[in-house]
């Protein structure tokens, strides 16, 4: 079964987990589980936005390749020109 959450749904199976851990954990352990998991939120939330940017590095890579061969082209034509005269 594949069935995808709608933001109302997500909402209150988090909150009935969080309920759940609060009322079995011990004070210092859900803390600790809170922190670690926030922890954990913040990279997973980083890594996405990083792996955005270095897609976005990669592709204006190319296309400054792709300008510099051009660029290169042009200058050996404009160089064999100038040799014929």
């Amino acid at each position: 079964m594949n069935r995808k959450c709608n933001p109302c749904e997500l909402n209150i199976a988090v909150t009935a987990i969080a309920n759940y851990l609060y009322a079995t954990l011990s004070k210092s352990d859900f803390l600790f589980l809170n922190i670690f998991l926030s922890e954990l939120s913040k990279t997973m939330f980083s890594m996405e936005i990083f792996n955005g940017i270095c897609k976005i590095e990669k592709k204006l890579d190319k296309i400054e390749k792709r300008t510099d061969k051009k660029n290169d082209e042009k200058n050996d034509e404009q160089d064999k020109k100038e040799e014929k005269l």
